[in-house]
């Protein structure tokens, strides 16, 4: 089985934090992810950057780097003018969003799933019919910090729905950092029954501690492909400092150990988070990049 991970943190880790990174920081950054081995890096998201201002100059980020060979640069869309804006710079490999929590949507998007639904369903068509890669994200999906727990079924009618707007990829979000590893072997049993060999890939927050532990759940269960945050960088606006997501240091370390994704390179991985805490002057969550000197000399992979 062939594992891949997506890098977020110039998407969700730079946006959960106030600072204000430079082009020329985020360009050092994805440098380094690549020298490292990361081929699936999302660089942002298309959204009002007097909003969201750590997202101003996504256009200037997707042009610089280009179409680079078996690499997949994403963008993130919420709306058909984020998405004209993303098509506009030529992205190939797009992010679309829809909450499991009506809560969660409203004040994430101002409108309602119904709502919501509507306009996903006319952004997939424009996608598709620019031969666009189209991963829908379902947030929420194993919880709320508005609703708390979500319906297993609730999830299954988004899956369902969106296998029939012919999406090539489903993430199934732990937002908020709820899974545990019973959880998401459930969701994932009850998922595969409508799943028509859908890629599905896991978005996992670490908020309680369990993001590695549900990745070795969801790989028992065939799931290949997993989000993850250099240095841990993230969090959710939704709940007062959680943590972020997995941390991709600390994700590769882990698979690494099992076999997998033995092309990438630790030690500049490592680096390229230092460089992270560095900009930020935070540790955030992730812990093998802290002790990669002692883990070099253990040899523990």
């Amino acid at each position: 089985m062939d594992v891949e991970i997506e890098e977020v943190g110039l998407r969700e880790g730079v946006q959960s934090n106030k600072k204000i990174l430079s082009l020329e920081e985020k360009i050092y950054i994805v440098k380094k992810l690549l020298n490292a081995g990361i081929n699936r890096i999302q660089l942002g998201s298309f959204v009002n950057p007097k909003l969201v201002p750590q997202m101003e100059g996504v256009e200037e980020l997707f042009k610089y780097f280009g179409n680079i060979d078996n690499i997949k640069f994403s963008g993130l869309v919420l709306n058909i003018k984020g998405l004209e804006r993303a098509l506009e710079c030529g992205v190939k490999y797009l992010e679309m969003s829809l909450s499991a929590s009506n809560t969660h949507q409203i004040e994430n998007t101002g409108k309602t799933i119904d709502e919501s639904i509507k306009e996903i369903s006319t952004m997939i068509h424009i996608a598709k019919k620019n031969n666009v890669y189209i991963r829908a994200n379902i947030s929420a999906s194993f919880g709320c910090a508005f609703e708390g727990i979500i319906k297993i079924e609730t999830v299954q009618n988004l899956v369902e729905m969106l296998i029939k707007k012919d999406v090539d990829e489903i993430a199934l979000s732990d937002t908020v950092g709820f899974a545990t590893p019973g959880k998401v072997a459930e969701m994932l049993d009850a998922v595969s029954t409508i799943s028509q060999n859908t890629r599905f890939s896991l978005h996992l927050h670490d908020t309680l501690g369990m993001g590695l532990a549900n990745i070795i759940t969801a790989l028992e269960k065939g799931i290949c492909s997993f989000d993850s945050s250099i240095a841990g960088l993230g969090g959710c606006p939704f709940m007062k400092d959680a943590p972020g997501n997995v941390a991709t240091e600390d994700v590769v370390f882990m698979l690494q150990s099992l076999g997998y994704l033995k092309n990438i390179d630790l030690q500049l991985l490592c680096e390229c988070a230092r460089y992270v805490r560095h900009l930020y002057h935070k540790q955030f969550t992730g812990r093998i990049s802290q002790h990669i000197e002692t883990v070099s000399r253990l040899n523990l992979n």
